[in-house]
């Protein structure tokens, strides 16, 4: 669950429901400046889905007993961690295993660094699970090996085909970011991010995307990567920001909360 603090409240967000936004907000991508991206509709299938192993875990609302509130994404321990993304990760390599390798990338990028690509960003280990965590993300990444021979021609630069799956990392990861900003921010408070850095075309410098919240419901972002100016939404519940006795209150409670509508207008002026 994705848990904000937002004008006294807790707003919860579910993951999967994040993941479909941002899937639908990733296929807008595209226009004059900014080119799609190759094999664009399976990278977006790939973040609809990147989130779709915590539909269960947050079907059942997790609980955090020190804090005794609903329990954030970012607290959950970390072999839990893998196990509700490996679960996405294996269905969705069955549907599409270009979308199932984006976000595998995804998911193992969140242990290292996101491969370099953001060296602020990575979870903490704890010394006992050192080993379990580098055959983990040693495992998984000897998997792409396979996916890519199925998507490679052999008369294609490989060279070239590897830069194109990381510029597709850099999007995916720009886009669960976003989907993040919009999830954890109120709409009607002014709020800025930069984002990035993310490539125009692959041949092109990497540019930095500014995301600026401007108060009013509108998510103004430069410059503009887009089809045309667009309104995306995301479900959330309310609940009070108060100690809750235990995991059944707490889930009692968003249950029976009815999910209001987060809503933002992304323009590009």
């Amino acid at each position: 669950m994705i848990i904000s603090n937002q004008n006294g409240k807790l707003v919860l967000v579910r993951q999967d429901d994040h993941a479909i936004q941002m899937g639908e907000v990733a296929r807008r991508w595209g226009n004059g400046e900014f080119e799609k991206l190759l094999n664009h509709e399976s990278v977006s299938l790939g973040i609809e889905k990147h989130d779709s192993g915590w539909k269960g875990p947050d079907d059942e609302v997790l609980f955090n007993p020190d804090k005794k509130r609903p329990r954030n994404f970012m607290d959950v321990n970390l072999k839990q961690h893998v196990e509700f993304y490996e679960l996405g990760y294996r269905k969705t390599l069955q549907q599409d295993p270009y979308a199932g390798m984006m976000l595998g990338m995804h998911w193992i990028g969140l242990y290292t660094s996101r491969f370099g690509y953001d060296p602020t960003f990575t979870y903490k280990v704890a010394d006992d699970l050192v080993d379990f965590m580098d055959e983990t993300v040693s495992t998984i990444q000897k998997e792409w090996v396979d996916v890519k021979l199925q998507y490679w021609k052999k008369n294609q630069k490989r060279s070239e085909f590897e830069d194109n799956v990381w510029m597709q990392y850099e999007f995916f990861q720009v886009m669960d970011r976003m989907g993040l900003f919009m999830g954890l921010n109120d709409p009607n408070i002014e709020n800025e991010i930069t984002l990035g850095p993310i490539r125009t075309k692959q041949k092109s410098d990497p540019i930095n995307l500014t995301l600026q919240a401007k108060g009013n419901g509108t998510l103004l972002v430069h410059p503009f990567p887009f089809d045309e100016e667009f309104v995306t939404t995301v479900p959330g519940r309310i609940i009070e920001d108060r100690d809750y006795e235990n995991h059944q209150e707490a889930k009692d409670v968003v249950e029976h909360t009815e999910t209001e509508t987060i809503a933002w207008r992304i323009t590009g002026k």
